[in-house]
């Protein structure tokens, strides 16, 4: 890739960002912002199996049910 004031060459292909209207480049401005954080953030944290992310949620989860307790499917699906 390259890149003088005007252009950025990827490529074959050449991108002159001056020929966009104001509102157009700070739009493109934003979405590059977006794609660096989502693909930054992918690289910093590999895919999980899901295993791993179930365990790690129910390790967080603290708390006692009443002695007792019998889940009834029923009434959850009241209204």
């Amino acid at each position: 890739m390259q890149a003088n004031r005007n252009k950025v060459q990827i490529g074959n292909q050449t991108i002159d960002l001056f020929e966009l209207p104001e509102a157009a480049q700070q739009e493109l401005l934003t979405f590059y912002n977006f794609l660096v954080f989502k693909y930054h953030a992918q690289t910093e944290h590999p895919a999980h199996d899901k295993k791993a992310v179930l365990r790690g949620i129910f390790q967080e989860a603290k708390g006692r049910l009443p002695a007792g307790y019998v889940f009834d499917r029923a009434e959850i699906h009241e209204r």
